[in-house]
C-alpha cells in the first residue's frame, strides 16, 4: 500500500489538533506524503509523542489565510479538512468562522487546484435528538450553535461539490470523540473523577441513563484513510463510531475505573433524575457561573498538588445536557462495508488506554500507591514525623463488639510542615496492617487530611493489598471532642472496602501507646 502512494500527497487541516495529529500519523504511516496545516506548531500543541518524526510530514503553521492554505495545498491530490472549533461555549461568530467559513474557503481553493478528493470532518450530533438509532439516512436537526455551524458547513460544501469541476466530497460524521491528545468535548469529563477524588477517596459506581457510543481518534483517523483509498466513498456521507453503546452511568464509571480509583456501591442515574439534578444549575446564571468557577479552582489545585502541566480543563456547558438526555446510538455499518474495522470497539477499553496516556504526559493525576510514594519522597526534607500503633476489633456492623477479628496498624506519619489552622493540610502515611486472616503485616500507603473547621478532623485514607493480591482501602477519621480533648484523638474510626467497593468491615482502633506517647513522639526531621 505504501508503494502505491509514494507519489500521493494530502493536505490535512487542523493537523496539530487532537484528531488531526492522528490523521497525519495514520496517513503518513500508510505511505502518503502529508502537508500538515494548523494555527499552532506541533510543539505548542504538546502532542509530539503521537507522531513518528521519521514519517514524511511537512508543516505549515501560523495565521491560516488563503495564501497559506494555497501554498500548503500545492502538489496535493487530496484534502482532509479536520480544522474547526468544538467548544459549545464558543460564540456564534467564532463557530461560524472556524466551522463554516473556513470549510467553504478550503473547498473553494481545492476546486481551483483540481484536487481529486475532499474529505470533510463533521459530527453525528447533527441528527435529531429524538433519533435513538442514527444511520446516514436519519433526519438532521440542530439544537445549538455548534451543531448549526457543522450542519451548515455540510450543506454548503455539498452545494459547492455539485458545481462542474469541483472535487468529489466525502463527509464523515464522527460520534463523541475521545483518545490520546484530545482536549475538548468528552476529554473534559476526564477531569471530573480527579476533582471528585479530592473530595472523597471512594466514589460510587454509576449505571443507567441514556445510551450512546463513542469514537476513538485512532479509529476516526483510520476511517479517513479508508475513504481516501476507496472510490466508492466519493459523494457519500458516513457515520464513524464504535460498536458498544454504553449508558451515561457506565461511561462515567469507566472513566473512574480508568484512574484505578476504588468504587463504592452502584448508583443508578436515570434520565429524569439527571435532568432534575442539573436543571437548577443550568437554568440559573449565577449558580451556573459559580459552579463552573469552583470546578476550575479545584482543578487548578489538583494540578499544583500533583505537579501537572495540563491543557485539560473541566467544562460546564448548558448545551451539553442535550448529549446526555436521550439515547444516541450511531450506526457505522456503511463504512464497515468499505473495509473499516474499529480498533477500539468499546469505550471502556479505549478510555483506560487514554487515561494512561494522559498520565504519562502529566495531563491528569495518578492515584496509585506508586504515585503516592513519589509525592511523599518529594516532600521537603525539614518536616514533622511520628510513629503510631493502633489496635481495634473488625466488626460487620455498628454494634461495637470487642470480640472477633482484629485490626493492627503500625503507621509512620509525615507532615511537610507544622500543621497550623485554618487551611486544610495533608500528611503522608506508610507502614503495615494486620487485618485478621486477610492481611499479615501488609505494606500500606495513604494520606491524612487535616481540617480545622467547623471542628478539627483528621481524615485517614490508605490502601493495601491482601494475601490474595487484591486491592483494599480504608477510609476513616479522628474527630476532636472538647469533652475528651486527648482521648478523642486516640481513636480512629473507619471502614474497610475491597477493590469493588464492597464492605469488608469497620473498626474503632485505639492508639496502644497512649496519651503520653502521642505528646512526645512528634519530631522535626533533620534536613538531608
Amino acid at each position: 500500500m505504501a508503494d502505491e502512494k509514494k507519489n500521493k500527497t494530502v493536505l490535512v487541516t487542523g493537523a496539530a489538533g487532537g484528531l488531526g495529529i492522528h490523521i497525519v500519523q495514520d496517513l503518513a504511516a500508510r505511505g502518503w506524503t502529508v502537508h500538515a496545516l494548523d494555527r499552532v506548531d506541533l510543539a505548542t500543541s504538546r502532542r509530539q509523542s503521537l507522531l513518528n518524526e521519521e514519517l514524511h510530514v511537512h508543516w505549515w503553521c501560523g495565521a491560516v489565510d488563503g495564501a497559506m492554505i494555497a501554498e500548503a495545498m500545492e502538489g496535493c491530490q487530496a484534502v482532509v479538512h479536520a480544522a474547526g472549533v468544538t467548544s459549545l461555549s464558543a460564540n456564534d461568530d467564532e463557530l461560524y468562522r472556524a466551522n463554516h467559513d473556513l470549510s467553504r474557503q478550503v473547498f473553494r481553493l481545492a476546486a481551483q487546484r483540481d484536487i481529486e478528493h475532499f474529505v470533510h470532518i463533521s459530527c453525528a450530533s447533527v441528527y435529531g435528538a429524538d433519533t435513538a438509532v442514527r444511520t446516514e439516512t436519519s433526519p438532521t436537526e440542530t439544537y445549538n450553535l455548534f451543531e448549526d455551524s457543522k450542519l451548515d458547513a455540510e450543506i454548503t460544501l455539498q452545494e459547492m461539490a455539485d458545481a462542474p469541476g469541483a472535487p468529489p466530497l466525502t463527509i464523515l460524521r464522527l460520534g463523541l470523540l475521545y483518545g490520546p491528545g484530545c482536549t475538548t468535548m468528552g476529554a473534559a469529563m476526564v477531569t471530573m473523577p480527579a476533582i471528585l477524588r479530592g473530595i472523597s477517596s471512594l466514589l460510587p459506581g454509576l449505571s443507567g441513563g441514556p445510551r450512546t457510543n463513542w469514537c476513538h481518534v485512532e479509529d476516526a483517523a483510520g476511517a479517513v484513510s479508508i475513504v481516501l483509498d476507496n472510490p466508492e466513498a466519493r459523494g457519500r456521507t458516513f457515520n464513524v463510531a464504535d460498536e458498544t453503546a454504553l449508558s451515561f452511568g457506565e461511561v462515567l464509571t469507566s472513566i473512574i475505573e480508568g484512574y484505578d480509583i476504588n468504587l463504592g456501591p452502584s448508583v443508578r442515574v436515570p434520565s429524569l433524575a439527571l435532568w432534575t439534578l442539573l436543571s437548577p444549575v443550568f437554568d440559573n446564571d449565577w449558580a451556573f457561573e459559580r459552579t463552573r468557577d469552583v470546578l476550575r479552582l479545584m482543578w487548578r489545585r489538583i494540578q499544583r498538588e500533583h505537579q501537572l502541566d495540563s491543557p485539560l480543563t473541566p467544562r460546564l456547558d448548558r448545551d451539553a445536557i442535550f448529549y446526555v438526555s436521550d439515547d444516541a446510538i450511531v450506526v457505522a455499518d456503511a463504512l464497515k462495508e468499505l473495509g473499516w474495522t474499529p480498533k477500539w470497539t468499546d469505550f471502556r477499553a479505549g478510555i483506560a488506554d487514554t487515561i494512561r496516556w494522559y498520565q504519562e504526559q502529566r495531563w491528569v493525576p495518578r492515584f496509585d500507591l506508586e504515585a503516592l510514594a513519589e509525592r511523599r519522597d518529594q516532600a521537603p526534607s525539614a518536616r514533622i514525623t511520628y510513629d503510631e500503633q493502633l489496635r481495634g476489633p473488625l466488626t460487620g456492623s455498628d454494634d461495637g463488639a470487642d470480640d472477633g477479628p482484629t485490626v493492627e496498624l503500625d503507621l509512620h506519619v509525615t507532615w511537610s510542615s507544622l500543621p497550623m489552622p485554618p487551611l486544610r493540610q495533608e500528611a503522608t502515611i506508610d507502614g503495615t496492617i494486620t487485618l485478621s486472616d486477610r492481611a499479615q503485616a501488609a505494606p500500606l500507603q495513604g494520606t491524612i487530611g487535616l481540617r480545622w473547621m467547623p471542628r478539627m478532623i483528621m481524615e485517614y485514607e490508605f490502601g493495601f493489598r491482601d494475601q490474595e493480591d487484591r486491592a483494599c482501602r480504608f477510609s476513616g477519621s479522628r474527630s476532636f471532642s472538647p469533652a475528651e480533648p486527648l482521648g478523642s484523638l486516640l481513636k480512629l474510626e473507619g471502614t474497610f472496602v475491597d477493590e469493588k467497593g464492597r464492605f469488608i468491615g469497620r473498626t474503632v482502633a485505639k492508639r496502644t501507646d497512649g496519651v503520653l506517647s502521642l505528646l512526645t513522639t512528634d519530631k522535626l526531621a533533620e534536613p538531608s
